[in-house]
């Protein structure tokens, strides 16, 4: 029995996504879309099937995208029970129709057989999905026997993060293939804004493109970004202290201008280096002669702009005029 799921339209804009390559897109939505998903987003797949549907080699393309995919925060892959949690499924399904009359059995029931030593950070990431006001937010973690201490304030959007999860052994793998008939899609969380015209749009908020980034500090940008990699790329070193952010756009343009050394994207070779700076592990290299050859032109006494002459008045400019077409004039009575 075929199902349909839902994609939000506005995850083509979603700035989580800018530094993912088009491999990684790809398997996102077949995380979104696969066969396997049940309700919850979390689920066991068998890789060797899920990389025959997408066309691909298990270990060459499938599992380094995982590992991407995880990195970036998107997704959490169970290697030892072949589980995957899609971190972003509430962005596109509703957490709270999930637990309506209709589907809440199954949700509670699905959620009840992830392994163990996740289950918990998956239930505290669920409940906290929904609405604040709302009584589910005390009736489901009863029905989940989730420790009610540990419920949180509900996110304020659904890209919250939840925290990391521990690895250790599990004993559970619960099969919950394909053959769930009753994993039906659920509509947009705040249902569809459809107004005049051929589109339709979505209000929620994770998908708001406008940005704040906060105030540039005079950093000087790569000159070849184009002006979506650019927005990108403010979002990226957003909050980062403004020498290091420069540093990073250093190496950034460092790069750029070594052919074959950005294999990927600019915004995602950029990622990976906020990624290093981050853990620690930055080390500039392509970026120092960008940095010193800025600093020997700032200190250049060609650099220091030359004072502007001062504007004239209508008058004198009139006298100004009438000196030229004298000097003129006599310049052309010169006899030769």
């Amino acid at each position: 029995m075929s199902r349909q799921r839902t994609i939000n339209d506005q995850i083509w804009r979603s700035n989580r996504l800018s530094g993912c390559t088009v491999e990684d897109r790809y398997a996102l939505f077949y995380f979104l879309t696969s066969p396997f998903s049940n309700v919850i987003g979390a689920y066991e797949i068998v890789l060797r099937v899920a990389a025959s549907e997408m066309g691909w080699d298990v270990e060459s393309q499938l599992m380094n995208v995982i590992r991407r995919l995880v990195d970036a925060d998107l997704i959490y892959f169970d290697a030892d029970a072949n589980h995957v949690w899609v971190k972003v499924w509430w962005d596109h399904n509703s957490a709270k129709m999930a637990v309506a009359s209709t589907l809440r059995k199954k949700t509670l029931e699905q959620i009840a057989a992830l392994p163990e030593r996740w289950r918990n950070d998956y239930a505290g990431d669920f409940i906290n999905r929904l609405p604040a006001d709302d009584p589910l937010r005390d009736t489901v973690p009863m029905a989940l026997a989730y420790p009610s201490d540990r419920v949180s304030t509900a996110y304020a959007d659904p890209s919250a993060s939840p925290l990391p999860i521990q690895s250790g052994k599990s004993d559970a793998v619960i099969n919950q293939g394909v053959s769930e008939a009753d994993t039906v899609s659920i509509p947009y969380r705040q249902g569809m804004d459809r107004r005049p015209g051929n589109t339709t749009t979505n209000t929620n908020s994770i998908y708001n493109t406008t940005t704040t980034t906060g105030a540039d500090h005079g950093l000087q940008y790569p000159s070849s970004l184009a002006p979506a990699e650019r927005v990108s790329v403010q979002n990226l070193i957003a909050n980062i202290p403004a020498d290091s952010a420069q540093a990073l756009l250093d190496e950034l343009e460092g790069a750029i201008k070594k052919p074959g050394t950005i294999r990927t994207s600019k915004v995602a070779y950029l990622k990976g280096l906020v990624d290093r700076h981050r853990t620690g592990g930055f080390v500039p290299s392509a970026g120092i002669h960008i940095a010193t050859r800025r600093e020997r032109q700032a200190a250049s006494p060609s650099a220091v702009c030359a004072p502007q002459p001062s504007s004239l008045s209508k008058a004198e400019s009139q006298a100004r005029l009438q000196d030229l077409k004298a000097q003129l004039g006599m310049q052309t009575r010169m006899p030769r």
